[in-house]
Order: structure tokens, then sequence, then C-alpha cells
């Protein structure tokens, strides 16, 4: 696995961000009744008794304001629980005492209690001594404002329901009782217990909005911090049980159902949603029905989109495009021509890329114009146009995020440009960006922090370079940070495949030739041509050349293939030429590798590719070393050895300086001994650097095969001591690891 075979993932992960866009549809929605319950009115008592408390220090202040806020944002809970959580976590023990009295109080005392606290919570917000005076309650403030909708609430309630209330608020306070002087066992009916066995949970409307809210920014922004696929669903279950009718509990479904590739789930959800967004057709205007529809079906297009159902999603946008033309809804409508830019082939989506940007920009959808502006990069430079054109467009795209703090897009930004660098093959600028992307969402002063799949890629980024330089102890534990902070699909695919792409490499190196098999298999659910090309290698290394030929010829035929991807098809495709051939036919198989590689030697200079450019050049000096050609061969290889060592692995590196160091020994001059003594050392000192760039990295065979080319040299200028001290190391080395001989014909 190498650095610099970059599949630019993030574009995949920019236009599946796009369905955040249209979360929120307007039209006329049941909205959500907010009604007084016992809960509440326990809070209202607490809010009470916190403000005409005179002796609370600032302890007291600090946990109350901590608890307050609690109460408000959280479900209806009984009152044990409420009890319990001002007794531990907020030590609000004096608090819970006078709740606990009034309480009492109005159990006692009737109706006429319950009215007289609301009362007196009104003379809270209302000045004692004159009107320049400060309440007690300030009206403007959370809890002033919470009072105050309670009372318009309380205030609206007829006499039959005030009644139930306090009905209600009996049961609140008996209930309690009975559960202090009853086994808890005893007590819970089937009715009240959820599928957890935990009590049933009644959300308040806003309590439920607002929850709604908080999980469905986590899981478009941070998704570890939300809760998981399995609690997420559960408390879906209970919002829904709390308002059947509650449209945005559905659309949180919808997301999560697609967070784990559920997509049954996922359209039972969506429709869900729809239905109970779709306005009464006696109480609505035909405006809102037909936005409530056409936003439907984009919603749909993006769901089918994300299952990867091309065809399906067509019809759907289709369907959105032509309610949106004829309802005059361009926002809509550009939406649905920018997911129609990612389903199209990639002869025609440049310009419409182009239109995207512009028409995106003029509407002022800002996210939508960054997004279009990223995928316009991104499409730049597969159609090899020039880098410094790429990146201009980048520079635009960050000073529109930076301009809108769009920080989701800042992050993205930041992978894609990891990723161009190390497309381009300049790993070291790739793993800057991917730096610069970790440390853009760190520190304590972030209030809001991107880590979606592009920070996920950033990580990875860091533990393939730590693979590279053979830091393995490293990258275990930086894939691990990343396993644990993206356990949910897609971002989970990201890490799982620099995983087995670590696993296959280290299982060929020690020639487990049917584990590393296994592996490449596998990893063909993540990426079918990586899958391919691991399994070329894999039939290359054990001499299955037939076999391996039908991998590369699988890959040449698949549709839209990426120029690396071609690249490295050749290179193997030489190589199994090369290993195959026989001494009969050396000049029809030289000439056909030859040409081959001349050929990669131009796609990779068209699409801008500086590292394949050096690695074409290596295998094309590897193959002039073996018609006898060793002068022209190094002087192919000094070309392009610095930028294998600028940008390659310590792999990559080794057998870079083994070329050298092989040409370097074959171009030597053969008289005078001196002169040829002095260059042959020259060759072997650069093959001790292979050797240890190859021990490194635990590349047993090549450093048999270093050790065993060191040896020989060494005996041709007659260093017998030197001479035998490798052929020792080579002696144990051979008794301790069993490898088969490198083929030289190879690179």
């Amino acid at each position: 696995m190498s650095m610099n075979d970059s599949r630019l993932y993030t574009v995949n992960d920019i236009f599946n961000r796009m369905s955040k866009e249209f979360v929120t549809v307007d039209g006329n929605v049941r909205k959500t009744v907010t009604t007084v319950t016992p809960y509440k009115v326990a809070t209202l008592i607490l809010i009470k008794e916190y403000c005409n408390d005179t002796t609370k220090v600032i302890k007291d202040r600090r946990n109350f304001c901590l608890a307050s806020l609690k109460l408000i944002q959280s479900a209806d809970m009984e009152l044990a629980a409420l009890l319990n959580m001002l007794y531990e976590p907020y030590d609000l023990h004096r608090f819970a005492d006078q709740l606990e009295i009034n309480l009492d109080a109005i159990h006692e005392k009737g109706i006429d209690e319950l009215l007289d606290l609301f009362d007196n919570l009104r003379r809270l917000m209302e000045s004692k001594e004159h009107a320049l005076a400060s309440p007690v309650l300030s009206r403007n403030s959370v809890l002033g404002l919470y009072v105050r909708r309670m009372l318009i609430f309380f205030e609206k309630l007829a006499f039959d329901q005030v009644v139930a209330l306090y009905n209600d608020m009996e049961k609140y306070v008996v209930k309690k009782v009975n559960m202090e002087n009853t086994d808890i066992s005893t007590m819970s009916k089937p009715e009240d217990i959820g599928p957890d066995n935990k009590a049933k949970t009644i959300w308040g409307g806003r309590q439920a909005e607002l929850l709604v809210a908080q999980q469905a920014h986590a899981l478009q922004t941070d998704d570890h911090k939300a809760l998981s696929p399995e609690e997420l669903q559960a408390l879906v279950h209970d919002l829904l049980k709390s308002n059947p009718y509650n449209a945005d509990a559905h659309y949180l479904s919808y997301l999560n159902c697609i967070r784990v590739n559920d997509f049954c789930g996922a359209v039972d959800s969506l429709y869900h949603c729809f239905d109970r967004l779709a306005p009464l057709e006696n109480r609505s205007t035909p405006e809102d029905r037909s936005r409530t529809f056409r936003y439907a079906a984009l919603n749909l297009a993006v769901l089918h989109t994300q299952f990867n159902h091309k065809e399906v999603a067509q019809y759907a946008l289709k369907e959105a495009i032509k309610l949106a033309q004829e309802a005059g809804d361009n926002v809509c409508l550009q939406l649905a021509h920018s997911w129609m830019s990612y389903l199209l082939s990639k002869e025609n989506k440049g310009p419409l890329i182009e239109r995207s940007v512009g028409k995106a920009s003029l509407l002022g959808i800002t996210h939508t114009t960054g997004l279009s502006l990223i995928s316009h990069a991104h499409s730049y430079a597969l159609e090899a146009r020039n880098p410094p054109q790429v990146f201009d467009i980048l520079m635009k795209s960050d000073m529109l995020n930076c301009q809108h703090s769009m920080s989701d897009l800042m992050s993205v930004t930041f992978a894609e440009k990891s990723a161009l660098w190390a497309y381009y093959g300049k790993t070291e600028m790739a793993s800057l960006c991917a730096q610069l992307l970790l440390l853009h969402n760190t520190g304590d002063k972030k209030q809001h922090m991107f880590n979606g799949p592009s920070t996920c890629q950033a990580i990875v980024t860091v533990a393939n370079m730590l693979i590279e330089f053979g830091e393995y102890t490293l990258a275990d534990v930086v894939l691990a940070h990343a396993k644990e902070r993206f356990p949910n699909s897609p971002c989970n695919k990201i890490w799982m495949l620099s995983e087995q792409l670590h696993m296959f490499t280290q299982l060929l190196r020690q020639e487990r030739w049917s584990e590393a098999e296994a592996v490449a298999r596998n990893i063909f659910s993540l990426d079918q041509l990586e899958s391919k090309l691991k399994l070329a290698e894999v039939c290359l290394a054990k001499g299955d050349f037939p076999k391996a030929s039908e991998h590369i010829s699988a890959i040449e035929e698949y549709p839209d293939v990426t120029a690396p991807y071609v690249i490295r098809a050749a290179l193997l495709s030489s190589q199994i030429t090369c290993a195959s051939s026989s001494p009969d036919n050396g000049t029809a198989v030289v000439t056909n590798c030859i040409m081959r590689l001349c050929s990669a030697l131009e796609l990779a200079a068209q699409n801008h590719l500086s590292y394949y450019k050096a690695l074409v050049k290596m295998h094309l000096a590897n193959i002039q070393l073996l018609m006898g050609l060793p002068v022209l061969a190094l002087n192919l290889v000094e070309d392009a050895i610095p930028t294998v060592l600028g940008h390659g692995g310590c792999y990559d590196q080794g057998k870079a300086f083994m070329l050298y160091g092989k040409c370097l020994i074959a171009s030597a001059p053969e008289s005078p001994f001196e002169a040829r003594k002095e260059v042959i050392l020259s060759g072997i000192k650069t093959l001790s650097k292979a050797q240890a760039l190859f021990t490194k990295v635990n590349a047993i065979a090549k450093v048999k095969s270093v050790m065993h080319l060191r040896s020989v040299f060494y005996n041709e200028i007659d260093l017998l001591p030197e001479r035998n001290q490798c052929a020792f190391e080579f002696r144990q080395m051979d008794e301790q690891y069993l490898t088969s001989p490198t083929d030289p014909f190879l690179y």
C-alpha cells in the first residue's frame, strides 16, 4: 500500500452531505402542542422557591442554573426521579425539600393551592416597590420565558382541564409515596415499561423539538457525539409514542437508518415523515401542497443516491425538477440540478457543475455553492486540468466557507486538498493538509466542530503515512482512534479499507499467500478496483500469471476507471509479462513491456501525476538494465529517484536504492580495477541503505535479496571478511524465515 495510491474519497462524502440542506420543509405541519403537566408544575415550584430564597450562595446558584436547564429540556419524569436528580448530581437538598412541602400542600389543600401557585409566579415578574425596580424574575430570562409560557398555557385551560390537571398532580404525588412504601417491582405495570425495562417517557412538544434538533445536528456534524443507532431508534420510538404526528422524529429515524445502511427503514421513515408533513386539502393552499411534494421527491432521490440506486434516483429528481419548475421554486430546482450533476457520467459533469456554481451563488445558497466549488475542483483534477487551476477553485471555496463560517465545508476542503496532493504525488503536502484539518477541529475554544467523513479520512491519512514509514505501532494507535471515533457508516468504510490494505501488505511480504488473497477478496466490498489490483499482486507473487492477467484485464474493462488505476494496472501487467517470459522470446517481451510503460508514462504526464511518472521511469530503467543498457538505466534512475525519495514510503525508497545500486555496479568500468572497485563500493553502500529501509518495514524477502547481492559484489572486489559477514547474516535469516527467492527481473 502506498500513500500515493490516492482515490480522492472526499467527493462522494461531499455530495452525501447535500441531503442536510433541506432537512426542514415548511408547510402546514401539525404543530406539537405543549400542555401543562405535573412535572412542569413541579419545575415551576422549584423556580418559585429559588426566586424567593434569599440565603442562596454561589454554589447553589450554579447548581440550580444547571439543574433548571436540564429540567426544562428533559422529558417528563416521575417525582422520585426528579428528587433524586436534585439530591445527587446537583446537591440541591434545600430546594428539593421545599418542592416536597409545596406538593404536599397542593395535595392537602386542594385546587386553590394550585391556583395560588400560578398567581405567585405571575407576581415574581412584577416589581414590588415601584415601576423602576427590578422584579425578582426577569421576564426575558430563560426561566422567565419558561414561566410566562406555562402561565399562558394554564390560562387557556378550561375549568374541567384545570380539575384534570389537579387530579394528575394528586396521582403524581401519591405515586411517589407508594413507591417509597412499596417494592418498585410490584408497582410496575406492563404498559408503563418500555422495551428496555425502563419507565415510559413522556416528551413535551418543545423538549421533543430540542432533542430532535440536537441529535440531527450531531448526526450531521459530529457522529460520535450522537446516540448509538440502537439508543437513537429507541428514543424515536418514545417520541412517537408521545406524539405520533411528529414529522421531525420520523426524519431523525430516516437519518439514523441511513447511518446504518438500513434501506427499508429509511424509506419507511421518509414516507412517514412526508405523510405527516402533507397539508390537508381543505386547510392549505396549493403552493403548500406542491412544496411538500417536490421536497419529498428530492429527499427520495437523495435516499436512492445514498444506496447507489442511480437510475431510480434520476426518476425522483426529474419529478422534483418538474414540480419545482411548475411552482417557480429556484432553490429546489438548483438543489435538484446539483444532485443531477453528481449522478451524470463524467463526460457531462463539468459544464453542469459550472452552471450549478453560478446559479447557486446567484440564489444565495451558500452551502450548495461551497459544495459545487469543491466538486468543480475535483472534476477539473480528473479532467487533467492544470493543478494551479484546481487549487485556485479550492481557494475560492475557502474564502466562501470562512465568510459564512461553514466549518463542515472547511473540513471537507482540507480533506479534498489532502486527497489532491496525494493524487498529484506530493504525500508530504497531503499529510500536512490532513494535519491542518485535525488541528482545525481541535481546541477548547471550538464551539462547533465537524467530525464527518473528511475528518476520518484525515486520521487515516496520518495512519497511512506512519504505515509507509514502518511505524506500525503508532499506526495501530491512530487506527484504533479512528475505530472508536467513527464506528458507523459511511465513515467506518474509510478506516476499514486502510486496515485491510495494511493487513494485506504485511501478509504479502510474509509470503502468506492464501491469507493475503482472502484479505484482497474482503477489500472488494470496500473498493472493487483495489481488490482486483491486490488479487493480481498475490497471483504475481505466487507465480499464477494467467490468473493475474485476468484480474488486470478486468480492471482495464471497468467503466470510468481513473488514471492512477490504469497506470498501476500497466505497471503490474509489465511485471507479469517480464516474470512469465522465456528467454526465447525476450525481444518481443521487452518491446511489449516498453510500449505499455511508455503509454503509462504519457498518461501520468497528461494527468500531472508526478509520483507515478517516477515509478514508471523506475520500471523502464529496470527493463533497460535487463537489456544490457546500464548507462541509460542509470540516467533514468537518477532522473526519477529524487521524487521517490521525497514522496515515497520506506518500501518504495528501498526498491529505488536497490535498483540504483544495481545500475551503478552494472555501469562500473572494467578497468582499471581501483576505479571499478570504487564504483562497486558506492553501489554496495547504496544497497546497504536499501537493506535498512526493507528491514524497517519487515520486507524479509527483499532484505535477503539485498544481502545476497552485497555478498556477491564484496566477493568480486576481494573484500572477503565483509563477504563472509553478509553470507553469515543471510544464512541466519534464511534459517529463521523461509521465503521464496525474489525474481531478479522484477523491480
